[in-house]
């Protein structure tokens, strides 16, 4: 499995590179099992693989049907109301950090059920618990599917 992965993933971009990284695993009828990522690293994507192989690919390998990779793409900070209305949630994924910079929370581009910028916003400060000012940073990813594990 993780030489299937790594493999896939080096036709996207090369494993030494260091940007974050989310996978979902699903089983055979297309449910979720157990997703994991990182947002900023100063690993290598081939580091994150192995390490999210170990900690929670491996032990459910015999589940796992597919999976999914998300390869964190142009992250910025955007605290521009008016630039964020515009901005179309299956493009773009979030990043919240509180202003103290302990908490955090992300939500990935094309997340079911959330169309808009406010329903994003609102979906991470409830997931996380995020009470206080936060900075906003934007992103998109590439994605990686990989079938028939």
């Amino acid at each position: 499995m993780i030489e299937k992965i790594k493999i896939q993933i080096a036709q996207i971009l090369p494993l030494t590179s260091k940007v974050g990284l989310f996978v979902s695993a699903f089983d055979e009828n297309g449910k979720l099992i157990t997703s994991n990522g990182v947002m900023k690293t100063d690993r290598s994507i081939e580091q994150l693989i192995e390490s999210f192989y170990q900690g929670i690919l491996k032990k459910r390998e015999n589940q796992i049907k597919s999976l999914i990779f998300d390869i964190v793409d142009q992250l910025q900070l955007q605290n521009d109301p008016n630039t964020l209305v515009k901005l179309s949630m299956k493009e773009r994924g979030l990043f919240l950090v509180e202003s103290e910079g302990q908490n955090s929370g992300v939500l990935l581009p094309n997340t079911k059920g959330v169309d808009t910028i406010q329903q994003g916003l609102s979906a991470i400060k409830q997931k996380y618990n995020l009470k206080s000012q936060v900075s906003v940073f934007i992103f998109k990813t590439k994605r990686v599917v990989i079938n028939q594990i």
